[in-house]
């Protein structure tokens, strides 16, 4: 019989995280998850809408901690390879385990930032923007200090970092990120 549970919404998200790295998100199932947290079915749906709406927290919650992680490598006083592959480590920490949701977000992303692209009122809502924010004040500081010498635009710049860095951390490559930051300290 399930139980009551005094923190059902902390519970569900709890055991929600275990599950959703355990299984991934296409193999993550609700019913598990009361089964796990020892609840009916209609209690977990009581809390979240649907599975989505409960990853997307989960989601946001462990994003929430990437960003302050990288907001503090770049308070610290280090050398800029250094930060990068502080910020690299935590983004692949973060994507072993979100990669499917991560891929879906950024999707819908696009997805909405080209529909409203025909409209001077385009917001940058997305989920990537904090971190790009945070490495675009990260360059900006080592430009100033002559630690870069390449002519690029800081966003551009942030946009490759960035995106080399997802690649590497999704996709079982060759390369590993000091691989990429050799070839980068190369060039800057």
């Amino acid at each position: 019989m399930p139980k009551i549970l005094q923190n059902a919404r902390e519970t569900i998200l709890k055991e929600g995280y275990i599950l959703l790295e355990e299984k991934g998100y296409n193999n993550f199932s609700m019913r598990e998850l009361a089964n796990r947290c020892e609840i009916g079915l209609g209690t977990v749906y009581n809390y979240f809408e649907n599975k989505m709406s409960l990853v997307m927290e989960i989601f946001n919650n462990t994003w929430t901690e990437v960003i302050e992680e990288s907001r503090n490598i770049k308070e610290k006083d280090m050398e800029l390879e250094e930060k990068i592959k502080s910020i690299y480590k935590n983004l692949e920490k973060f994507l072993k385990y979100h990669k499917e949701v991560f891929y879906h977000i950024t999707k819908e992303d696009k997805i909405v930032k080209e529909k409203k692209a025909d409209s001077d009122k385009c917001k940058k809502n997305d989920v990537m923007e904090e971190l790009y924010v945070i490495v675009d004040e990260i360059i900006e500081v080592h430009k100033e200090n002559k630690d870069i010498t390449i002519n690029m635009e800081t966003r551009k710049l942030t946009s490759f970092l960035i995106s080399n860095m997802i690649t590497l951390s999704m996709k079982n490559t060759e390369y590993t990120i000091d691989d990429f930051l050799y070839i980068l300290v190369n060039k800057l």
